[in-house]
């Protein structure tokens, strides 16, 4: 998993990618990544996920920590740009009911500040 983080306002957006790869002991560092912006304050995050054409059990197990550790804190979790197959993942695995997702980032944007 790559990821690259931009800020706009208080919004942490990580540009999220992953490919089907079959990786062993390789340690996932979005989760800690997002610990530590909590630990800076920050409580807005969208993850945009346009890049991702996979997840695996690993993938996704590292987005929900982030998820839980975000909600913890009193923040919020956006997930934007869901190809297919990871809309239809989510909804096979029930947790679409789980997370909020939205179209676009500027939607996303906008639906924080309200």
């Amino acid at each position: 998993m790559e990821f690259k983080i931009r800020e706009i306002n208080d919004i942490v957006i990580y540009d999220i990618k992953w490919e089907f790869e079959i990786i062993k002991d390789i340690p996932i560092m979005l989760h800690e990544d997002v610990k530590r912006q909590l630990n800076k304050g920050k409580r807005h995050f969208l993850f945009n996920l346009k890049d991702v054409s996979f997840l695996e059990s690993l993938g996704l197990g590292e987005i929900v920590a982030c998820l839980i550790s975000i909600s913890n804190r009193g923040g919020k979790l956006k997930l934007i740009n869901l190809v297919p197959k990871i809309r239809l993942m989510l909804e096979v695995t029930g947790l679409i009911k789980v997370f909020e997702i939205v179209d676009d980032e500027e939607t996303a944007i906008k639906n924080f500040s309200k």
